[in-house]
């Protein structure tokens, strides 16, 4: 049930010439190897499931797996990634809540075809979470359907209760800031505001501290799961000179994962610029939303920043660098279709990764098969790093995500 792909290993010359052969092979082999060391990352994945498996380079060369498959069991880390939940009780501030409170008071499950309620779907999920005996819960933002004091409370308590106080971490949507209809000079200015205030709770009860909300980093179980708020689909200087202290040091120091409310605009995703962070053609001429949602137009074009992100993000992902994956979700749909293009692994998944023998779609490093289990449905096979979109949890979405050290 697993395609595998061999690694290509270094050779040396075959015969040398005053020269004595075993010196000519060690010359030629340490330049053969002195290229860019790989980070060995492979996924298997479905709908709902991800497993991502990572080889230490220490590793390479060690004891067979099987005799430290418990061990590793042990230290596998599981996170449940939950977005765009999109909770509200009620139209508590008509008519900047009217729209949204309409719009998500029953939707319909995407299993069961059954109508629930937003809270219902974010109670259930917490229980699972419980139940699956997660280490961290990722909450991808648009939790809450519009900014609420009570909203917060409600989704923290169910985390204690429902969840049973399992860790989590919380970026932000942009729902869970904008009121609409209210007469704001920009299309985010509320958004700082609101991350101090009515969403501080969620940071402060966070496991990784962050005294912005814009971003911050958890290390559990040797993992570094990271968050950037990027619900403007913007990311700022301050958020970018945080990324370069932290994900450009090399993957010895440790994988990282990446949570985001809005994917990033990567070669080969189709996705128009209301769904991207970094689209190239997002700004004031492509924002057909603002009368809708009621605020300021987007400004003309992308931070450079942004752009910035985006390019040490991909210069940054496994092989050649740190980054393992990327959770993500904004985007209010299934994409479990698989389709033949390069980049695109589902219809919103994408390679984070540069060109690279071991940045590809089909197949895993053969060391890793060992350590990925079947999947209910049929996977799809990755090498390198892996932007995941999940589907939104008022739909019943989660993704379960195993970060399994292979040694």
């Amino acid at each position: 049930w697993l395609k595998l792909s061999p690694r290509t290993p270094c050779t040396g010359a075959e015969h040398g010439t005053g020269m004595d052969l075993r010196v000519i092979l060690i010359l030629l082999s340490g330049l053969c190897c002195s290229t860019h060391e790989i980070f060995e990352v492979s996924h298997s994945y479905s709908t709902r499931e991800s497993q991502v498996v990572w080889t230490p380079h220490r590793a390479r060369k060690g004891r067979h797996p099987s005799s430290i498959l418990e061990k590793e069991k042990e230290a596998q880390l599981r996170i449940l990634h939950i977005t765009d939940s999109h909770v509200s009780h009620s139209d508590e501030d008509p008519p900047h809540t009217h729209r949204m409170f309409s719009a998500l008071k029953n939707v319909k499950d995407k299993s069961s075809q059954q109508y629930k309620h937003p809270s219902d779907q974010l109670v259930s999920l917490f229980q699972k979470a419980r139940e699956e005996n997660v280490d961290l819960i990722a909450l991808g933002g648009d939790i809450i359907n519009y900014p609420s004091e009570k909203e917060v409370a409600w989704v923290l308590q169910q985390l204690k209760e429902a969840a049973g106080g399992i860790p989590f971490l919380y970026t932000a949507g942009n729902h869970d800031w904008h009121l609409e209809f209210v007469n704001e000079p920009r299309y985010d200015t509320s958004r700082l505001p609101q991350l101090q205030g009515t969403l501080r709770p969620f940071f402060d009860h966070a496991a990784g501290p962050s005294s912005s909300g814009l971003y911050g980093v958890h290390n559990i179980k040797g993992v570094d799961v990271f968050f950037f708020d990027n619900s403007n689909h913007q990311i700022n200087g301050e958020q970018l000179a945080f990324a370069k202290e932290h994900l450009t040091k090399s993957h010895q120091a440790g994988p990282a994962v990446i949570l985001l409310h809005m994917p990033l605009s990567l070669p080969g995703l189709k996705l128009p610029p209301k769904e991207l962070c970094g689209h190239p053609h997002w700004g004031t001429a492509t924002d057909d939303l603002s009368s809708i949602e009621g605020r300021a137009p987007w400004p003309p074009a992308n931070d450079p920043s942004t752009y910035s992100f985006i390019e040490l993000v991909k210069t940054h992902s496994a092989p050649l660098g740190r980054i393992t994956a990327l959770l993500t979700g904004h985007v209010h749909r299934d994409f479990s279709t698989k389709l033949p293009q390069k980049y695109l692994l589902e219809n919103a998944t994408a390679l984070s990764c540069r060109d690279h023998i071991h940045c590809a779609v089909g197949s895993v490093f053969e060391r890793h098969a060992f350590f990925m289990k079947p999947h209910p449905e049929e996977p799809t096979f990755a090498k390198g790093a892996v932007q995941y979109n999940t589907l939104d949890a008022a739909e019943g979405g989660y993704r379960i995500v195993h970060v399994r050290k292979a040694l």
